[in-house]
């Protein structure tokens, strides 16, 4: 098996259909497996996905998140790379087969392989990479918000590719498994994101990179794979704001994820803004506990 990919479902069966076709669709010259966990969904996915023989199906009885439900459908995995792939994304190209042949060709210092991802319309970047988390970099997130920046990163040149990055965002993550074998998956502690962060942090302290390349071409409907879920934005937020505490604690000391703390309390009149009174109680909970 050269490849495994891992889509994880909840409550998203048209969209995650619709990524499997195009899997098929597209793909070939490669021989992998999808693996489908779906995390307790409740509008048929089980039912449905459950019936797909030419799919591996992974049904956990709890809403697991996106990290640890990956490290399940790991669990399952034969490939010699993971392709941990969005349930909103479609592929446009045979891009597995793209990232197989580039990370081949790759050093081994290369850990996790991505794509710059489109938006719906096929032909604007969306955001796919990022550098790590600072207390700088929070800092000037906070003071472009406030001052309502953009703060889209420009795509590069093709003549730049492939380029180095700080860390790839898990909607198309590509790994070697023997690197994952080594160093691990996804950290339990979060629940949804910044996961993919901390694991590329761990990655590059244990001396490896992650690339950016051209070849793939992806769509990544962003955000559809949460939004028409049961949940306001501003508990999104607070689940946000959640795993960037526990992200960034995993990487200061405690005066340096104090001093975080401090900065992050700056977003707070931004973040309580069209919240109701028992959503403010809960975000300045997470803030001042």
């Amino acid at each position: 098996m050269d490849v495994s990919v891992i889509i994880v479902n909840y409550n998203t069966l048209t969209i995650t259909r619709n990524c499997i076709e195009s899997i098929f669709k597209y793909t070939s010259g490669i021989a992998f497996e999808i693996i489908v966990v779906d995390n307790a969904s409740t509008d048929g996915s089980r039912d449905i996905l459950s019936q797909d023989n030419r799919i591996v199906f992974v049904e956990s009885k709890t809403n697991l998140g996106f990290g640890k439900a990956n490290n399940l459908g790991y669990n399952r995995a034969k490939g010699k790379y993971i392709f941990l792939l969005n349930s909103d994304t479609l592929l446009l190209n045979n891009a597995i087969k793209f990232f197989y042949d580039a990370h081949e060709s790759m050093p081994h210092d290369v850990a996790c392989l991505g794509s710059v991802l489109k938006a719906q319309d096929g032909i604007t970047d969306n955001n796919s990479y990022g550098e790590f988390p600072t207390i700088g970099t929070t800092f000037r997130f906070f003071l472009s918000a406030y001052l309502r920046m953009n703060t889209a990163t420009q795509a590069p040149n093709l003549n730049d590719y492939p380029f180095s990055v700080d860390y790839i965002i898990g909607a198309d993550l590509f790994i070697r498994k023997s690197i994952i074998d080594k160093s691990g998956l996804f950290d339990p502690a979060f629940f949804m994101y910044f996961e993919e962060t901390e694991m590329q942090l761990r990655y590059h302290r244990a001396g490896y990179k992650s690339m950016i390349i051209s070849t793939p071409k992806i769509i990544h409907f962003e955000g559809a794979s949460v939004n028409g879920k049961k949940i306001s934005s501003c508990y999104r937020k607070c689940i946000y704001f959640s795993s960037m505490f526990t992200y960034m604690k995993k990487r200061y000391n405690r005066l340096g994820y104090v001093l975080f703390r401090i900065v992050a309390t700056l977003y707070l009149p931004l973040l309580l803004r069209r919240c109701t009174w028992k959503e403010k109680g809960t975000i300045l909970k997470l803030f001042y506990s």
